[in-house]
């Protein structure tokens, strides 16, 4: 089964993000092709995940045992950094998708020059 990318991604001032998924949304100050590149590399560093879309940023992350696909969308929009992890069927994810986005913007925040701020 083909998975597309999705279009209505939260932005930075939307009142009602999501009832489904997980939005993080963060003051970012740094360059934008410097945490694309990072995070690319973590994300496709990360078991049954590839690249679906360049900007903005998004992958696809099949779940181990059946392949469900859950999407991963990154972007910057206005000084912030907003990720929103969905999965692509149904409302449960027993949190997997909160848990993978958290994972990325730790480690990616570690990688990254002290002048790109994450605000966490």
């Amino acid at each position: 089964m083909q998975v597309h990318p999705i279009n209505n991604i939260p932005n930075s001032i939307s009142n009602q993000l999501s009832s489904k998924g997980f939005v993080f949304i963060k003051a970012y100050t740094g360059s934008k092709d410097e945490l694309y590149k990072e995070i690319t590399k973590v994300a496709l560093g990360t078991p049954r995940t590839l690249l679906l879309s360049n900007d903005p940023l998004q992958f696809i992350t099949r779940s181990k045992f059946l392949g469900f696909p859950d999407i991963t969308a990154i972007d910057i929009q206005d000084g912030n950094l907003i990720i929103y992890a969905t999965s692509v069927f149904g409302q449960l994810d027993f949190g997997v998708n909160r848990a993978r986005a958290l994972k990325w913007v730790s480690i990616v925040k570690n990688s990254l020059p002290v002048d790109s701020i994450i605000d966490w």
